[in-house]
């Protein structure tokens, strides 16, 4: 199936995982990729923490459990390419063959999203229902650290395709 941006999510898993099993070690061991691995890991941190204390990661999990097509909606995983997928193995965390809930993202499970590098729609989207629940300014200082988070990805990606290149994997970086 192709979606969002016409990759084929399972090829971007499989892609995700060779890039790991053949460089994940070496990627670890190189001081500028883990200088930008651990930048990107504390502006995940600091979004999920606010995220959180504002309620808003149990509110998606629970609208993704309950509303089958809503942000979570099965596609939008499409959007996912290999190295932000590889970037969640080299966090350690595994990536689904299959869906775990009907309907929904194959990354999205019982307690909300399985994965720590997530998809710039899926960190930054505050629907209409967030929207409510939420005082202005705490929406504000919110996407404040979603845009922290989605640029330190961005310099993380950048750098993994120049190594990657380096190495002869040229191909769609």
């Amino acid at each position: 199936m192709h979606g969002l941006g016409g990759m084929d999510i399972h090829s971007e898993i499989a892609r995700a995982r060779l890039l790991h099993e053949q460089f994940g070690a070496e990627l670890m061991a190189d001081s500028g990729v883990l200088e930008l691995i651990e930048k990107y890991r504390d502006a995940i941190d600091r979004t999920a923490m606010t995220m959180q204390t504002m309620g808003i990661d149990r509110a998606c999990a629970l609208c993704a459990a309950d509303v089958p097509g809503g942000c979570c909606f099965p596609g939008i995983a499409e959007g996912y390419d290999h190295l932000l997928l590889l970037i969640n193995l080299l966090y350690g965390h595994p990536l689904p063959d299959t869906a775990e809930l009907a309907e929904c993202c194959m990354f999205v499970g019982e307690k909300g999203c399985m994965l720590l590098a997530r998809y710039y729609y899926c960190v930054q989207f505050l629907c209409p229902r967030l929207h409510e629940m939420l005082d202005p300014g705490d929406v504000k200082a919110l996407l404040c650290l979603v845009g922290d988070e989605i640029h330190a990805g961005w310099e993380l990606k950048r750098l993994l395709r120049a190594w990657l290149r380096n190495r002869g994997q040229v191909a769609n970086l």
